[in-house]
């Protein structure tokens, strides 16, 4: 928890990072994040998906945020002149940290149970930055990655297609542990466990490069019904290669 902690506190500074310290210190957001993870572990026998991560995927968003922002492409809130980039930052951030929140109430229909969550929270957080006209904007942009995140509903902001995404790039062995321990084992679980890493960089072909590194082939099962799932439903192909490095064979490159 610590390392992530400090990946994050690098990537935010200014209200951005005063946004994280809120979220992170809020109660009712670890309240309902905790929840959300005692019914998707304990009840359901799922993969982790309480207050780390929720702190992976926020990373993970603002890295890919900034490797795009970098190579020009422009968050929608910029684009449409409504913002600048740090706005776009703690839409973000904020999607990606309270995405799972709605599985505190029910698994099925959990990102639309989330944003009826998470408005009020939202309000209430970034009520101290934004006056209601720019609150109003920026609510509805966190609600749609919030909203998307399952690709049920179309992402059609950068913002909403990050947050998509980076939800999928959480699939490594640690999501994994917790469920496997407590004696529930499925496809899921062993595939995760295979995989050590998911790195993200500046990409050659395209913008932005995911490399999954793994033990065995078990962890292609995650990366093709997780990650390259969530990058289709997106619509993200055109930012984003994805090769797979599996230890002792080829690599697979899927995008």
């Amino acid at each position: 928890m610590r390392e992530i902690d400090k990946e994050l506190n690098k990537l935010l500074k200014g209200k951005p990072r005063k946004v994280l310290d809120k979220l992170r210190k809020d109660s009712e957001v670890n309240g309902f994040l905790e929840q959300a993870n005692d019914l998707a572990i304990l009840r359901l026998g799922y993969n982790d998906h309480g207050i780390m991560h929720s702190k992976i995927v926020a990373c993970n968003a603002l890295k890919i945020f900034e490797i795009l922002q970098a190579k020009g492409f422009q968050p929608n809130i910029v684009k449409e002149g409504n913002g600048n980039l740090n706005d776009a930052r703690i839409i973000i951030l904020t999607g990606a940290y309270l995405h799972d929140i709605g599985c505190a109430i029910s698994r099925e229909n959990h990102e639309l149970f989330g944003v009826i969550l998470a408005v009020p929270i939202i309000k209430r957080i970034l009520g101290k930055f934004y006056k209601p006209f720019e609150l109003a904007r920026i609510t509805s942009l966190i609600s749609e990655a919030i909203a998307c995140h399952m690709g049920e509903c179309q992402a059609t902001s950068l913002e909403a297609k990050i947050v998509e995404v980076a939800d999928g790039t959480d699939i490594t062995k640690g999501r994994a542990r917790i469920p496997f321990h407590i004696g529930i084992a499925d496809i899921h679980k062993f595939s995760a466990l295979a995989i050590e890493k998911v790195a993200i960089k500046e990409g050659k072909k395209k913008p932005l490069k995911i490399e999954i590194l793994m033990d065995n082939p078990a962890g292609i099962f995650q990366a093709e019904e997780t990650l390259l799932k969530k990058i289709r439903d997106a619509k993200f192909e055109e930012f984003v290669e994805v090769i797979a490095k599996i230890k002792g064979e080829k690599e697979v490159k899927y995008l």
